[in-house]
């Protein structure tokens, strides 16, 4: 019987250590705003990067209400011959949570990063690729999931 309750023991934890090594890129899922962004050199383009978070899921904003959350924090490459701005987040919902006493600052669903880029006279035409990476922390009502860096990769035709 002792045999037995330690096996059910040690179950317990296995099944408990395999949700938390999930990690937040099983329930969120990153694709550029568009297949692939025409941009002319010499002008301005707005891109986006789109967030879709599965229901019963959110992610930390990129302004965590708490110091100890892991924010959303999109980060680009540099491409020489393109000029970034600032990314620009969405407006974060405040929730709370059973596991927290005061409100977070959340994304839900789909979610979209909007920045403008210029293509200067010295970018190759032709298919380019901004590439960047992007970090977040997947959590539910009961549970934060193991955060995530995930590659993003933002197609254009520079023309």
């Amino acid at each position: 019987m002792k045999r037995f309750g330690f096996l059910l023991i040690v179950a317990l934890f296995c099944l408990g250590s395999n949700v938390m090594a999930q990690g937040s890129a099983k329930v969120v899922h990153v694709t550029p705003g568009e297949s692939s962004y025409k941009v002319k050199r010499g002008t301005m383009a707005q891109l986006a990067v789109t967030i879709s978070i599965d229901e019963g899921y959110h992610i930390n904003s990129n302004r965590p209400t708490d110091k100890n959350l892991i924010p959303t924090a999109l980060k680009l490459d540099r491409l020489p011959g393109l000029t970034t701005t600032p990314i620009v987040y969405p407006k974060a919902k405040m929730q709370t949570f059973e596991f927290s006493p005061k409100p977070l600052s959340v994304f839900e669903g789909k979610t979209v990063l909007r920045f403008n880029a210029r293509a200067l006279a010295s970018l190759a035409p032709g298919a380019q690729t901004i590439k960047g990476k992007l970090t977040i922390q997947a959590c539910n009502n009961q549970q934060c999931l193991r955060p995530q860096t995930v590659d993003v990769s933002i197609p254009l035709q520079v023309e």
